[in-house]
């Protein structure tokens, strides 16, 4: 059930991604490898971008003179609240293969967190693939939300915490650099989310928002 909060914070997100160049969908982009690696092991062909931005990453070629759907050889629903376009939610019903959201969760108040992350896991019947940036936000993206509704520190547990009932979630911190067994490693239990060896371009920082 959405807050009180909830559609505020959407047309604050709406504003915010029409008078500013973020939020183009680039940063799926980043997770690129992982997503991939999703696909090619579960042999989707379905695949929910949920939290899609603009969608320049399906309408821009942008890996090997392909969009990115192609590059993966799915077929991609685009969903975004806070984008006009691609603000239809699929009908609850509608199943895909895989459920990729990147740069997401942070942007969800608290008292919505529980309902999210239930509907992200409820379109997928293969794979759920998060990505969550632990460097600093960008100084603007920090305070178009009221911080009222971010009391909870945004930190990896805080994240995981939803999803514990859930199969097949796999998560990417992306201060960690890749490694192509990172996907064996989370379904052995045998991954660490504080890595071991840092990504350098990226800190340990978990803040609220």
């Amino acid at each position: 059930m959405k807050s009180s909060y909830y559609d505020e914070s959407v047309n604050l997100g709406l504003q915010f991604q029409k008078e500013n160049k973020s939020w183009s969908g680039a940063d799926t982009l980043k997770y690129q490898k992982q997503i991939k690696g999703l696909v090619d092991r579960f042999q989707a062909t379905t695949i929910l971008d949920y939290g899609c931005g603009k969608g320049m990453q399906y309408s821009t070629p942008c890996i090997d003179g392909k969009t990115f759907d192609e590059w993966l050889g799915v077929t991609v629903y685009k969903y975004d609240p806070c984008v006009p376009e691609f603000s239809i939610p699929p009908p609850a019903n509608m199943k895909f293969d895989g459920v990729i959201c990147s740069q997401v969760l942070h942007t969800i108040p608290d008292d919505d967190m529980h309902w999210v992350c239930e509907q992200i896991t409820s379109y997928s019947t293969k794979f759920v693939f998060i990505g969550i940036n632990f460097k600093k936000p960008a100084k603007r993206k920090k305070h178009i939300y009221d911080k009222r509704y971010f009391k909870q520190p945004r930190t990896r547990e805080y994240f995981k915490s939803f999803f514990k009932n859930s199969k097949n979630i796999f998560w990417w911190w992306k201060d960690r650099m890749f490694y192509s067994e990172w996907i064996d490693d989370q379904i052995s239990n045998k991954w660490l989310d504080v890595p071991e060896i840092w990504d350098p371009t990226y800190h340990f920082v978990e803040t609220t928002i």
